[in-house]
This record gives C-alpha cells, sequence and structure tokens, in this order.
C-alpha cells in the first residue's frame, strides 16, 4: 500500500517556454545545400515549459513563470500548461509581443539542430516575479533567467528551499556574470557536456567537475548521454549509467526530462545518487517519442515513482 505524503510539495519553474516548430529530416543539410522534410509540427517547448509540464505528469503540483506574447502561439502554452494540471496565475502576457518559438530539425538518428527564433519568453525585471509566487515552493528550478531576477526569487525563499539552475546554452553564451552569481546560490548546477566544457575550458567531465565545484557549485551534475551522468557531491564523484533503452527516437528535451526526474527525486527525499538515477529513467523514457514533451512520462510509468516505499 502507498504511503501518502507527509505533506504537499510544490516546485516553481522560472524559465522560458516556446512553442518548437519541428521538422523531421533523414539527414541534416551540409553547408549551402538542401534537404526536403518529412514531416513538420508546432508543438509546445521551451526549455522551462518543458520542465513544468514534466513535473505535473508525475503528479507534483507546479507552477510556471514566465512570460508569453498575446498571440496565437502563447494561448497554445497558456492551454498546454492549463490541460497539463500546470498553475499559470503567474504568467504573465506581453500584450505586444510574440511568443518565443524555436526551429528544431531532427534526423533519422534523433539527433537535432536547433534554432532559436527568439521572442516574448522570461520575466525582464526583478519586480515582475511577485513574491507570492514563490510561498511554500519547495524546490526553484531555473532555467532561462537574468541574473537580478533569479538572485531575487532565490532571496524569497524559504531556507529549506532546494534550488536547481540549468542555465543552458543561451545563457552561458551571455557570459559568466550572467549564470555565474546564479550558480553560486544554488544548490545543484546541471549542464550536458558541451556546456560543462564552455564554462570550465575542461573537456573531460571528470575534470570539469573539479572546476564547477571550486567556482562553489554544491552540487555539479553533467549529464553525458547515453554513458549516463556523472555528479559530485560530499567531495565524491559518482557515475551514474544511463537507462538502456530499445531505440533512440528523438533526443530534443532529453535534458530536460533528466532534470524532471531529478526534481521529482528531491521531494521524494531521494539520496543524489538515486535521484540522478531517476533523472537518467526519465530521460531514456522520453528519447523513445518524437517531441520535447510528447514523450514525458506520467507517474505510473515510472517504476521509482509506482510506490514511495524504500526512500
Amino acid at each position: 500500500m502507498e504511503k501518502p505524503f507527509q505533506k504537499t510539495p510544490l516546485v516553481a519553474v522560472l524559465g522560458a517556454a516556446a512553442v518548437d516548430i519541428i521538422v523531421q529530416v533523414k539527414e541534416f543539410p551540409s553547408p549551402d545545400s538542401i534537404v526536403m522534410a518529412d514531416s513538420r509540427q508546432s508543438v509546445p517547448g521551451g526549455t522551462g515549459g518543458n520542465v513544468a509540464e514534466g513535473i505535473a505528469r508525475l503528479g507534483y503540483p507546479v507552477r510556471f513563470l514566465g512570460v508569453v506574447g498575446n498571440d496565437d502561439n502563447g494561448k497554445l502554452l497558456l492551454q498546454s500548461f492549463k490541460n497539463a494540471g500546470v498553475q499559470t496565475d503567474f504568467i504573465m502576457v506581453d500584450q505586444k509581443g510574440l511568443t518565443a518559438s524555436c526551429f528544431i530539425a531532427v534526423n533519422s538518428h534523433g539527433e537535432r539542430m536547433i534554432f532559436s527564433l527568439g521572442g516574448s519568453a522570461i520575466y525582464v525585471n526583478p519586480d515582475d516575479l511577485h513574491p507570492s509566487a514563490l510561498e511554500n515552493v519547495d524546490v526553484l528550478y531555473i532555467a532561462d533567467a537574468l541574473p537580478d531576477v533569479a538572485l531575487n526569487a532565490i532571496k524569497n525563499l524559504k531556507p529549506e528551499t532546494k534550488v536547481v539552475y540549468c542555465p543552458g546554452g543561451l545563457m552561458l553564451k551571455l557570459g559568466e556574470e550572467y549564470y555565474l552569481p546564479i550558480l553560486k546560490a544554488a544548490d545543484v548546477g546541471i549542464f550536458n557536456q558541451v556546456e560543462a566544457a564552455a564554462i570550465t575550458g575542461k573537456q573531460e567531465p571528470e575534470e570539469a567537475t573539479k572546476v564547477l565545484v571550486k567556482m562553489g557549485i554544491p552540487v555539479p551534475v553533467i549529464t553525458l548521454g547515453e554513458k549516463g551522468a556523472l555528479f559530485v557531491a560530499d567531495k565524491v564523484s559518482t557515475l551514474v549509467p544511463a537507462q538502456p533503452v530499445r531505440q533512440v527516437v528523438d533526443t530534443t528535451g532529453a535534458g530536460d526530462a533528466f532534470s524532471v526526474g531529478l526534481i521529482a527525486g528531491i521531494l521524494e527525499g531521494f539520496s543524489w545518487q538515486k535521484a540522478i538515477q531517476l533523472g537518467c529513467q526519465v530521460a531514456a523514457y522520453k528519447i523513445q517519442y518524437r517531441g520535447a514533451r510528447e514523450g514525458l512520462p506520467y507517474r505510473d510509468q515510472i517504476a521509482a515513482l509506482k510506490t514511495r516505499e524504500g526512500k
């Protein structure tokens, strides 16, 4: 018999939602060449939006903190959140802006190329984020966010709230003055191998984690695709193997799915290793489906969450 939750955990996701224009191709074109697309679809996406919906699918109350435009794409994102059970009370609607979007090409091996098309997506001013948006939050997940906005959010959290920061490639390209203050204020930093190398100058994940620890990140996590994930906690480095899959269909949103599983592990009170194993399991489930959100699992599809026994 399942144990009841001792309390209802709440997650806030500070980041961007976007509409993904996904094009399926057999292979990527070389420079100055052209290929025919097999299919095209427009679906809800964006790192923050993907994570928020993934958390909702696993059965946890979650609210999204971001911006959409006053257009059809904005309405699509809002309706998608509501259908998934994500709280939308604090989503701002930019009356004059267009909703953010991305163009994503996916080849027959499940690899992808992503082009950000810009648009309204994130809070611009710290005052845009009302303090009540962070009441009773157990985990704050930060994706795309300006430093003054993110630090203001962290300042308004209760002391025991865990902060998970996944800056992503766009934030990293803005320079360390954008991401480093947030990383130092977070409990966990999540990077893929390319992002970790860009920050640290170290190509080997083991060396990169050492630099990340020196930068002041309590628990740095580097996702390694089919090799799993490497993390450091209490000065101990651990490699968590990836979950095997039958076929990789689309890796779009794999990192977001990993974050969803990791956050679920934190909410369940798992150890860091077990939480990261859960992240790998959720990511493995997702990459067997096309689209950033299509493969995000529900609670009864993840073995570690079918029961709350054995925390």
